[in-house]
């Protein structure tokens, strides 16, 4: 620019308007001058205040090691891991106050710099506590419907083991055997356990018997297969039992647990079908034994 265009710029209306003087093709305003110098600084104070906030992430980190670094707790308390809770919080406030500001700083550079840091940092908080909100309900109806999909299969298992009927051997009044009638309508290893305890009217119980069946007792069924199964028992009290409870087991591994296994309770009164890993089923009187 010449000294004849900067005379120009010289004689700007001593009203205050704006003053507009053709340079090279391009209109010159001293408003726009005043702006772009405006956004310059509006920017550097943004960048200054954007990397102070990135440095101040270093103290923290050793913050968060000398507050949670250690696990506290000790003997048989559960012990939880909060490391890393203080910094991570802190990074993911900062990766959402950063992009914010950067947009409040380009829609309203006249607005200041720290007041645009600081509301941008208040609406971090709203949308972190709001993002975890929204996260932990969407998990919630995630484990909700897994579940209601994990027991809807489970419902075609319910009757795969049919407690057909069972009896004291040689007689109720002093058992040495459970002698149970079963059929099963899946194919698979076949065990089982018994307990007989007695409840008074106020609640309390205590174990009258329990089977002692050994490992080699279990047994290879077919599917559709009717069959008889002994459980000889242990009398730990010479008193009679009103609370039977009879389990059987049908596993699909030739050993050990596995995926698919069906577990099935007989009880007096049931208060389920299902809970997910048991079933249930009303136990039915005992009947006579054959002789």
């Amino acid at each position: 620019m010449n000294q004849k265009d900067l005379s120009a710029f010289a004689s700007a209306d001593a009203s205050g308007r704006p003053f507009r003087q053709a340079y090279n093709g391009r209109c010159i305003c001293w408003r726009n001058l005043v702006d772009g110098s405006l956004m310059k600084s509006t920017w550097r104070k943004h960048l200054i205040i954007c990397l102070f906030l990135g440095l101040l992430a270093i103290p923290i980190y050793y913050l968060d090691l000398a507050v949670l670094g250690e696990k506290r707790g000790g003997g048989n308390w559960i012990t939880l891991d909060f490391r890393g809770l203080i910094f991570w919080t802190y990074i993911t406030l900062l990766a959402i106050d950063v992009p914010l500001s950067s947009i409040a700083v380009l829609s309203f550079p006249r607005s200041g710099v720290f007041r645009i840091h600081a509301g941008a940092m208040v609406l971090s908080v709203v949308l972190l506590v709001a993002g975890l909100v929204g996260y932990d309900k969407l998990h919630r109806a995630a484990i909700a419907n897994q579940y209601r999909a994990f027991m809807e299969s489970r419902r075609r298992l319910i009757n795969v083991i049919e407690l057909k009927q069972w009896s004291y051997f040689p007689d109720e009044s002093d058992p040495m055997e459970i002698r149970v009638s079963v059929i099963v309508h899946e194919s698979g290893r076949f065990a089982g356990n018994v307990t007989g305890e007695q409840t008074d009217p106020s609640g309390s119980s205590r174990t009258v018997f329990e089977s002692i069946n050994e490992p080699e007792s279990q047994r290879q069924v077919r599917s559709g297969e009717a069959f008889t199964y002994a459980f000889p028992l242990k009398v730990l009290h010479a008193a009679y039992a009103n609370d039977v409870r009879i389990t059987l087991y049908l596993f699909k591994a030739a050993s050990g647990p596995a995926a698919g296994d069906i577990e099935k309770v007989f009880m007096n009164s049931p208060q389920q079908d299902d809970d997910g890993e048991y079933f249930y089923g009303v136990l039915p009187p005992p009947s006579r034994p054959a002789k």
